[in-house]
């Protein structure tokens, strides 16, 4: 990595930005992982950006001049990234793809883009200036749309990384990069307002910025000072409908397919965005810097959610046509339409459910880092930086639901985007007809903190093929408390409850709910405008008010009081099971601490044959890491009836795990200047993805069951050991191979750039849920098998790619049409899995239990594509993007999705849910006048695209999951500099 140690110090900048600001960029992209470096970057880059044209020019800039491969997108102005979320503008970056669920559930959606993909992998390294940082749940990355956009000064997507940089990305490394005070001659001010309106939601919210920023000359040097503040507000809507998986079953003498049921949810989502930061600097000779920053996010969000279903389970609550059988089915025999029932509606009647559920999560990541740098003479070069991570994220999930009995319901269009329902509106409407069914609680409280240290060194030579050698190391040292309640469901009356002979209820006798309870807890509610109108939902129907979901514990104190006088003896698990666990923040088998130290040391050459004819350059390294890790949790048994030595009661113990491991990582980057404006590079690289805290929890629950014949245990033999687990402390880290050629040609000098890349990566080491036979010491003492379910590192894949991509402004045009200007990339990718597929419990198997065998490699889309218009002339400037990616499997056997199994032995289905095809459109405008003051409009989502989901099944043919109806969204702002 060399560099004139005249850039070196942001005190001399201003100076050399007026004669050089094109040149800015080599040093501080080439040494990214070195935050005082990277800042030294953005000083130049600060100067030039005044738009879009010169944003595009310096994102393209970075890109140039880098010694990776790397992808930029920078401020069009101060608090102003392309996109109204860091999430959102990763989308138009080559190669990145989002999602739009949230953490990847798909029975929830996002509201706004959620989750980033690098080239097909999730596994993407999240920095803060070139700094590790984290929310406290996962103790790995942090989620983009986390952190307010305002505060963001550009955002670098790394596709292949140089041994001075952290590791920990497989898909890449994205560096969410802020202003220092020294970047700007003297002071700076801006401030921005905007509002923002969701068509469907139909409220309007606020979001304010500011940031000032200023610098002085004293006796003892300069000192700068930036301060930066950000608080926004997003209220959204999303409409929600949800067909269940097919079930084969016969109807009059036929074999056919029928669909356990259908949702209809409406989501609103309230969230409040806030950031702060603070830089100071302090450069007392033109030898040495140092220099302060404070940076906190903070993320709360509250999700409201009002849903019917509609629950034809197995039995007698099977789904049947009523007399006159007026059922329409697919050409595979799936049933599409008509009036259905149950076999004994007069005793049974269908299965209905409402439901509200209410959920606060909060979400904060504070960081405090600080460094010197130090360059004595024109060829040494050194800096120290320490950093100090506190994070928190908290969550308060409630759930409450009634059952109804309707006799039948008339259904349509099951399967497709758009199912409907009909549904006897007296009978919904009247509240003696439901009962006080489901109750769930969620409850999560994680801390998480981090102390860092690094120290590098660089020696640049003279008129040498190597050009400079830089090592360093970094040890980090990261604590993690986390409890996580998981999600306790229960409920006091269900249909299903006659089915078990418990004293005889039955439709007509099931408990309902009273004037009292009525006028106290629930509301008459109907879907207002559901999907714009695209679909019929019931009228209306009952369900609890929110503020009584939000009061959970005096809500269900009260209405289910205690089991001596509203229980029947055979419910007192019931009434018992959710109200005592209040304690479950304290009980211990939901506790799990882990603790991890990195230490990590590289070696990196930067070279360079300037006499070729075509100068090659780029740098090798090498970078050596340990990391250990401790991981505390609980493990429980379950009670054993059984004589004493062989039986034992239910307990909870101590479990501890601890690892270290090592791993050397090399890496070359070369680029071949085959013109001034045309470059071919060539990166290869190995990389791991360590496992998030939450993925390695030390947390078994060991179950028990008597062996096929046994009725009386009297033995350990007469015994099956199992547990189910989603977590695993002895998980390792993922590890790939990757390789990247591409060729960049800048053919003007106004923003015309195309490139072109092929990229292959070779992964190891899958986190997937396989099945283990594991030999463990139960409470006696004694070890025994235990068949476990659990993570763990398994199989192997390959993908392979290609992106291309161009920009430029046609200024050839005659005017006004001289101000037009397009961006355009398309990225394709080919994947190979190969992970055992045959697990059981775990791989998908459809409800026939016929099998699916090797599934795809997950959120990767083989297709992507970007088509970005623009226009800026004067003070205008205006934009209209698209984006748009193929279908992607998302998950298998996922909640909602995972129906048990309606013949033979018990079990149950895990069918795979793919996102289909999704493209969404955004625009913007804005216009700048009396030189300081813009004015803006934007728009989102304007074609109201739908998130659709495809439920894959084998014989019953593939159908729509669900349908997402989300808000398109409309801002107007301003803002000013001063």
């Amino acid at each position: 990595m060399t560099s004139n140690n005249k850039q070196f110090l942001k005190k001399k900048l201003p100076a050399y930005i007026k004669f050089a600001s094109g040149l800015s960029l080599a040093m501080g992209v080439m040494s990214v992982a070195t935050p005082v470096f990277a800042q030294a970057e953005g000083a130049v880059e600060e100067v030039i950006v005044t738009g879009q044209r010169a944003s595009i020019q310096s994102a393209q800039d970075v890109k140039k001049n880098s010694a990776v491969v790397v992808d930029s997108i920078v401020a069009e102005d101060i608090g102003k990234l392309p996109d109204r979320s860091v999430t959102e503008a990763l989308q138009r970056v080559p190669g990145v793809t989002i999602g739009r669920y949230t953490n990847n559930d798909a029975e929830h959606p996002a509201a706004e883009g959620s989750g980033v993909a690098v080239r097909g992998l999730s596994q993407v390294r999240s920095e803060l200036n070139g700094r590790d940082v984290f929310s406290a749940a996962s103790g790995r990355g942090l989620s983009f749309e986390d952190v307010p956009a305002e505060l963001m000064y550009a955002v670098d997507t790394y596709k292949s990384p140089s041994a001075d940089m952290i590791e920990g990305g497989l898909g890449g490394t994205v560096n969410l990069r802020t202003r220092m005070p020294l970047d700007s001659e003297g002071q700076v001010a801006s401030v921005s307002v905007k509002a923002n309106y969701g068509d469907q939601i139909k409220e309007t919210n606020g979001e304010y910025s500011g940031l000032y920023s200023n610098r002085w000359s004293t006796d003892i040097g300069e000192f700068g000072i930036l301060v930066n503040a950000s608080s926004s507000e997003l209220s959204s809507r999303s409409d929600q409908v949800y067909t269940r998986a097919f079930l084969p079953r016969t109807i009059d003498g036929d074999d056919v397919w029928i669909s356990k049921g259908v949702d209809w949810r409406r989501n609103d989502h309230e969230s409040k965005r806030q950031g702060g930061y603070l830089a100071l600097q302090w450069a007392p000779n033109d030898d040495t810097e140092v220099y302060f920053t404070a940076f906190q996010s903070k993320h709360d969000t509250v999700y409201d959610e009002n849903a019917f279903f509609l629950e034809g389970a197995n039995g007698d609550q099977a789904l049947l046509p009523t007399a006159d059988n007026d059922w329409v089915y697919s050409e595979n025999g799936a049933l599409e339409s008509g009036t259905v029932t149950v076999a004994n509606p007069a005793q049974w009647g269908l299965d209905f459910g409402t439901s509200t559920r209410w959920a606060n999560k909060v979400s904060e990541t504070t960081d405090y880092s600080a460094g010197i740098k130090w360059s004595p003479d024109e060829h040494w070069k050194f800096s120290a930086d320490f950093q100090f991570v506190t994070a928190e994220a908290t969550a308060d999930d409630y759930t409450l639901g009634l059952k109804v009995i309707p006799t039948e319901a008339v259904l349509d269009g099951v399967g497709t985007k758009t199912p409907s329902i009909a549904l006897d509106s007296s009978y919904m409407g009247d509240y003696r007809n439901y009962s006080l069914g489901q109750q769930m609680t969620h409850f999560e409280r994680n801390d998480a903190e981090a102390k860092t240290g690094r120290f590098d060194a660089e020696y640049n030579f003279d008129d040498s093929v190597i050009k400079s050698v830089k090592a360093g190391f970094r040890y980090s040292e990261k604590t993690a408390d986390n409890i996580n309640t998981e999600y306790d469901w229960n409920t006091r009356y269900a249909t299903w409850f006659t089915k078990l002979d418990w004293n005889g209820y039955d439709k007509n006798t099931l408990p309902k709910v009273t004037e009292d309870e009525a006028s106290k807890y629930l509301n008459l509610y109907s879907f207002d405008n559901f999907q714009r109108g695209d679909i019929n939902v019931p009228a209306a129907g009952y369900l609890y008010s929110s503020a009584a979901v939000k009061d959970f514990r005096n809500t269900t104190d009260a209405i289910n009081g205690d089991r001596e006088t509203t229980c029947a003896a055979y419910q007192s698990w019931i009434c018992d099971s959710i109200y005592l666990d209040w304690n479950r923040l304290n009980d211990p088998q939901y506790r799990n601490q882990q603790s991890e130290t990195n230490f990590a040391a590289y070696m990196m050459a930067n070279f360079g044959f300037d006499d070729l004819a075509m100068p090659i350059d780029g740098n090798v390294g090498v970078r050596v890491v340990q990391i250990d890790n401790e991981a505390h949790g609980y493990e429980g048994w379950n009670n054993l009836d059984a004589p004493p030595g062989v039986g034992f009661a239910t307990s909870t113990s101590p479990y501890s795990v601890k690892h270290s491991r090592s791993y050397v990582l090399p890496s070359l980057n070369l680029r071949l200047k085959a013109t001034e404006d045309l470059f071919i590079r060539f990166a290869a690289s190995e990389a791991i993805w360590a496992p998030s805290f939450s993925d390695l929890q030390a947390k078994r629950i060991i179950t028990n069951s008597k062996k096929e014949g046994i009725d009386t245990v009297t033995s350990l033999n007469d015994v099956k050991f199992a547990q189910d687990q989603y977590t695993n402390p002895d998980l390792a880290p993922m590890t790939a191979t990757q390789f990247d050629i591409s060729a960049e040609w800048y053919f003007d000098e106004n923003g015309g750039m195309a490139h072109a890349a092929l990229f292959r990566k070779e992964i190891d080491d899958f986190f997937r849920r396989d099945n283990v036979v594991s030999d463990v010491e139960n409470p006696n003492g004694t070890v025994v098998p235990v068949n476990s379910t659990l993570y763990k590192n398994i199989g192997s894949g390959e993908i392979n790619g290609a992106e291309i991509g161009v920009s430029k402004f046609f200024d050839a045009l005659p005017a006004p049409f001289d101000g037009l200007g397009i961006q355009a990339s398309y990225t394709y990718i080919d994947s190979k899995a190969k992970i055992p597929a045959n697990a059981l419990g775990v791989s998908p198997v459809d409800t026939d239990r016929s099998l699916y065998g090797q599934m795809p490699i997950d959120q990767l889309s083989k297709n992507a594509y970007n088509i970005i218009g623009m226009y800026e002339k004067g003070g205008l400037s205006a934009r209209l993007a698209y984006s748009w990616r193929s279908k992607y499997l998302i998950t298998w056997g996922s909640n909602g999705f995972d129906p048990d199994f309606n013949f033979g032995d018990a079990g149950k289905a895990r069918l795979p849910i793919y996102n289909d095809d999704y493209g969404q459109l955004d625009a913007s405008i804005s216009y700048t006048f009396l030189d300081n003051y813009t004015i803006t409009a934007e728009a989102s989502n304007l074609l109201e695209e739908k998130t659709v989901g495809i439920m894959d099944q084998n014989s019953a043919g593939d159908h729509v999951a669900y349908s997402y109806a989300q808000d398109a969204r409309f801002a107007i702002g301003l803002r000013a500099k001063f």
